[in-house]
């Protein structure tokens, strides 16, 4: 796996409440975040309750936006033929089936050198589950696998 270096994880709450102050906030690109159920130290295993992964796999200066765009759907910020993010989306729809208050949810996130975004989305899912199809086993909402990184030619089966 690639050496990531955490930021977080914050309670999503807090890091809203802290919005005019100058940060820790995430990268505008190359970075992969997480959102969990419960907080952690160092390294994000499964004893945090992983529920969805992310990142950016273009070279784009969108990662801050994306992240801006999951917690947007994540409040219900979306309708049946609107939305910006399908993982914000699903996020909503467990927290309501879960009485779990979106903001109470953890969310950190993660950079790593040298960058390729496909292989760090690919990295962050092997670091939970050996296979895509153990995603749901260990309660991973991601409905869509990470692409495969044809630089590198890996993937997650």
């Amino acid at each position: 796996m690639a050496k990531f270096k955490w930021t977080g994880p914050f309670r999503i709450r807090s890091l809203l409440e802290r919005c005019l102050e100058d940060g820790p906030w995430p990268p505008a690109c190359e970075g992969v975040y997480l959102i969990s159920t419960k907080t952690w130290k160092g390294t994000p295993d499964l004893r945090c309750g992983p529920l969805y992964f992310g990142g950016n796999t273009g070279g784009s200066e969108r990662f801050r936006t994306r992240i801006g765009d999951l917690l947007a759907d994540m409040h219900h910020f979306f309708c049946d033929s609107t939305g910006h993010h399908s993982g914000g989306q699903s996020l909503y729809k467990w927290c309501k089936e879960s009485e779990v208050h979106p903001a109470d949810l953890f969310i950190a996130w993660a950079t790593c050198k040298p960058w390729c975004g496909r292989c760090a989305e690919i990295d962050l899912a092997k670091h939970f589950i050996e296979t895509w199809d153990e995603r749901q086993q260990v309660g991973l909402l991601n409905k869509k696998r990470p692409p495969w990184c044809e630089a590198h030619n890996k993937w997650i089966e």
